[in-house]
């Protein structure tokens, strides 16, 4: 029999005694006169006072999770407080650990709501709509981290008997072991890394410890754990400092002496861990043999073009080839134009793109100049009845002009260059959110030989938050990763800041040096500790009145990059072996979640245990009372 058959079976007599009473509690029922005045006092009473309490509760909690999603995207660009997200989600724990998982999921969807609405609002600069779409979206995942923070804790931190025993008991309960704690604050941590790698999956962008991409001593630990490592210190730290609060309120609640915060003391050891051999690596790193070479990067600030006209397209043309024909009698050993510079296909037919080929041949032979140009590219369809293949690719010419590699976009942008899963929508929405260009995705990692010695692993905008293309490339030989990439959807906002922060943990993860060449801003060379370490655009240093790096100023210009590429590079352990670390904190979650179900049953033994005892006790008193 289940626990509400026995509850039933228990309170049946008693619920018999009531219905046998009827008779009585109706003859000595008041008159109707006497009720209708009860009824008016009640009306003229003054309200539900617990009630306003436990509304202005949640009014509060509402607002605290509000304002803490928000301090985890002031960690974010522009704003850039790394110290915030190492404090942001307390309140979102401390919030849910003593409710039931669904009103813990709803206080992690609103914390969520805040962060990815504030996070993603520069998606406004394509739609004003975006950023209340995806900001629900996003939510979710956090939510879902919430609602097993109450799980977890009375599955792995709670003892069954201290849980039946009631509500104030779970709550003054301390005498919990260190390894349950740090077993419990680790699978939470590793929780939440499983979850964002759930949404990278189609939004791989503002991990949380993306946050942490100025501090390089600490993300050297991405050779071997990815950025995923980065972000279970930072939950697992706010968890800990949660913990310790805790164990100190209920210290002054019974009185007792507080215990040392053991788990804290250790998280805060391996930060300090960590961050000591980071700085180690940084310091002591010898570089490897290395062949230089100097790049000529071309930032042409054209506007968003997408549906470009003649006159546009070929503004956009002779721009490009105005900075690059300043630039080459410098004679840098390559020219690299950005994403889709021209806004028309090398190889289309139009009147244009004839004018693009001549005047870019032209430009290269005169010069004796290799190219390297992001531009669209069309390849002849299997079903002629279909029009031609769309690619958004990297074309590579020798210095006589010739056409001598390519590499075509493999990860495309969902809803920007393509609609996922249109097949299976109706087609009114489809036509809603497309975009008019539905791109097909290339199919190589393989890496285009720019020069003798340096082969480049090629990412398109978008693809370089995304650490599988970066390491499929190192795997097939890459020496050089070089980004393309086209900002201009967002000339005002923070979008380009975040990009980048987002792309320099792949020069870490492959210990690869990064040459990116950007449109409208971030055209720069990032070391493989993730140092920014020159770019197109400089400015005078206050203290110095040297030219430095100015990485994020937008505008026109051309500059020659000297860069240092490593010959015959060791592949890193993040390289050879991926997301190991992940799958580690997948089995955490697997052992976190194991252990919950198993307190849970242990949990309905003991109640079944005591329910049994307590009948026995019943039977016993009545057959006293008979005798």
């Amino acid at each position: 029999m289940n626990i509400a058959g026995k509850l039933q079976a228990r309170y049946r007599k008693d619920l018999q005694n009531m219905v046998s009473n009827t008779n009585d509690v109706k003859e000595n029922a008041p008159p109707a006169a006497a009720l209708l005045n009860e009824t008016e006092q009640k009306k003229n009473r003054p309200g539900n006072e617990a009630g306003k309490i436990r509304f202005s509760t949640r009014l509060i909690e509402v607002g605290v999770l509000l304002l803490s999603g928000m301090l985890m995207t002031a960690s974010l660009p522009p704003l850039n407080w790394s110290f915030s997200s190492w404090i942001a989600i307390i309140p979102l724990y401390w919030i849910a650990r003593d409710k039931q998982p669904f009103r813990a999921w709803r206080a992690g969807w609103v914390w969520g709501l805040a962060w990815g609405f504030t996070s993603f609002y520069w998606l406004r600069e394509i739609s004003p709509v975006i950023p209340y779409l995806i900001g629900p979206v996003i939510a979710l995942y956090i939510g879902c981290w919430s609602a097993a923070v109450p799980l977890f804790r009375r599955g792995i931190l709670v003892p069954a008997e201290i849980q039946l025993a009631g509500c104030q008991a779970e709550q003054n309960y301390r005498r919990v072991s260190i390894p349950r704690e740090l077993f419990f604050a680790a699978a939470l941590a590793g929780w939440w890394c499983v979850l964002e790698s759930g949404r990278s999956t189609m939004l791989p962008w503002n991990y949380t410890g993306s946050s942490q991409w100025q501090n390089l001593p600490l993300i050297q630990i991405c050779e071997y754990t990815g950025v995923y490592g980065i972000s279970f210190l930072l939950v697992m730290l706010n968890i800990t400092i949660g913990m310790a609060v805790q164990n100190c309120i209920k210290s002054r609640n019974t009185q007792e002496k507080m215990p040392q915060p053991v788990p804290l003391m250790i998280t805060v050891s391996i930060l300090l861990t960590v961050i000591i051999f980071g700085a180690a690596s940084i310091l002591t790193a010898k570089p490897p043999p290395q062949v230089n070479f100097t790049a000529a990067l071309v930032q042409g600030d054209i506007s968003q073009r997408r549906n470009a006209d003649n006159g546009q397209a070929l503004e956009a043309l002779d721009v490009y080839m105005q900075l690059s024909e300043v630039i080459v009698p410098q004679k840098p050993n390559i020219v690299i134009w950005p994403e889709t510079a021209i806004p028309y296909p090398f190889r289309g037919n139009n009147n244009l793109c004839w004018e693009y080929r001549s005047r870019l041949t032209d430009f290269i032979k005169r010069n004796q100049q290799p190219m390297l140009v992001g531009t669209l590219d069309l390849e002849s369809n299997f079903d002629r009845n279909q029009p031609p293949l769309l690619l958004n690719s990297a074309f590579l010419f020798d210095n006589n002009g010739r056409f001598s590699d390519k590499f075509d976009k493999v990860q495309r942008v969902p809803f920007g260059e393509f609609i996922p899963f249109r097949k299976f929508l109706p087609e009114f929405i489809a036509k809603l959110i497309d975009m008019n260009r539905d791109l097909t995705p290339g199919k190589s990692f393989s890496p285009l030989k720019i020069l003798p010695g340096v082969n480049a692993g090629i990412n398109i905008c978008f693809e370089d938050t995304f650490p599988y293309v970066s390491t499929n490339e190192a795997r097939r030989g890459a020496n050089l990763l070089l980004v393309i990439t086209n900002d201009a959807w967002y000339p005002v906002s923070c979008e380009p800041e975040q990009h980048l922060a987002n792309c320099v943990f792949r020069s870490i993860e492959t210990r690869l040096p990064m040459l990116r060449c950007g449109n409208n801003s971030a055209s720069c060379l990032i070391m493989p500790s993730g140092l920014i370490a020159d770019a197109v655009m400089k400015k005078a240093d206050p203290q110095t009145g040297k030219q430095v790096p100015d990485v994020l100023q937008r505008g026109r210009a051309a500059g020659i990059l000297k860069v240092p590429v490593p010959i015959n590079p060791q592949p890193t352990f993040y390289t050879l072996h991926g997301d190991v670390f992940l799958y580690c904190c997948m089995l955490l979650t697997m052992a976190a979640s194991i252990a919950s179900m198993w307190s849970r049953r242990q949990k309905k033994v003991k109640f079944n245990e005591m329910f049994d005892e307590s009948n026995s006790q019943n039977k016993s008193e009545n057959g006293k009372t008979i005798l």
